[in-house]
């Protein structure tokens, strides 16, 4: 059978199958396993989470997986292979928000998802706003590393509180007390409406709605990082889909069904495994 896409819903996958008396071979497009848990453990502070990623990667190499790194894998393949079952990790992508507008696009936009971030493709400066849609690390901890950096951070989320999800691991408080420390102020309550570049400077215009008021702000920032939604990568299951008679069963797990969070990906790579 073959696995596509080494995160931990795909590790999972492999891992389970394998010991259930499956060959595997799990399929990875980068040069390493891992997909956004990599990211997730190389900001401050949250080193240990790439635990998650490391022991199935351990595992897998113990039960005979057999990965192949830096390969892409589409639909002709997989059709021309015919394995008796495919399982789809493929994860998500970053997808700019609504309201970016004419900010969030271009070669010198400066709406950036927080992955371009972490990623390298976008390097913020200067004053910064971060919207944390999320309600969990994405957005607390890519505001400390750009503190950390030298900006002048300020997280705003829809909600009542900053990161409000950080209690079920324990780390609300802690996030308060390195925010304060490092300067980063938090606002809450309020809702982007819309991005503009800014008209005499490089900076954007982000419109915000106080959802409990109705009262609108505006803050003039040179960069605007966002902890938001993502897209599912979902195209090779589409492709294949619509071919006609799979040769193979097929089911997707983890961000290329929905995105959500790790536990989500490692216990449906579980499951989907199971029912082989």
């Amino acid at each position: 059978m073959f696995v596509v896409g080494g995160g931990p819903g795909g590790l999972q996958a492999a891992v389970s199958a394998a010991q259930r008396g499956h060959h595997v071979t799990l399929f990875e497009r980068s040069d390493r396993l891992g997909g956004q848990v990599q990211l997730a453990a190389s900001v401050p502070s949250r080193a240990e989470f790439l635990d998650i990623v490391r022991n199935l990667i351990a595992h897998a190499q113990r039960v005979g997986v057999d990965v192949k790194l830096s390969t892409d894998v589409d639909a002709d393949l997989l059709l021309a292979e015919k394995p008796d079952a495919v399982i789809l990790a493929t994860g998500a992508a970053p997808n700019a928000p609504w309201w970016a507008g004419a900010a969030g696009s271009g070669p010198d936009h400066r709406v950036v998802d927080v992955r371009d971030v972490l990623e390298g493709r976008a390097a913020p400066s200067g004053k910064v706003v971060v919207i944390d849609e999320l309600g969990f690390h994405q957005a607390t901890s890519v505001a400390e590393l750009l503190a950390d950096r030298g900006c002048q951070v300020e997280v705003i989320t829809n909600g009542m509180v900053v990161g409000q999800d950080l209690g079920v691991t324990l780390d609300m408080e802690q996030w308060n007390v390195k925010a304060a420390a490092r300067g980063v102020t938090q606002a809450t309550d309020l809702v982007p409406m819309g991005a503009a570049p800014a008209e005499h400077s490089a900076g954007v215009v982000l419109n915000l709605q106080h959802h409990p008021t109705g009262t609108d702000q505006t803050r003039e920032v040179d960069w605007v990082v966002c902890a938001v939604h993502q897209r599912a990568e979902d195209g090779l299951y589409k492709a294949l889909r619509a071919a006609d008679d799979l040769p193979f069963t097929l089911q997707r797990v983890g961000d290329c069904l929905s995105p959500r969070r790790a536990h989500a990906a490692v216990v449906e790579g579980q499951r989907a495994a199971v029912s082989l």
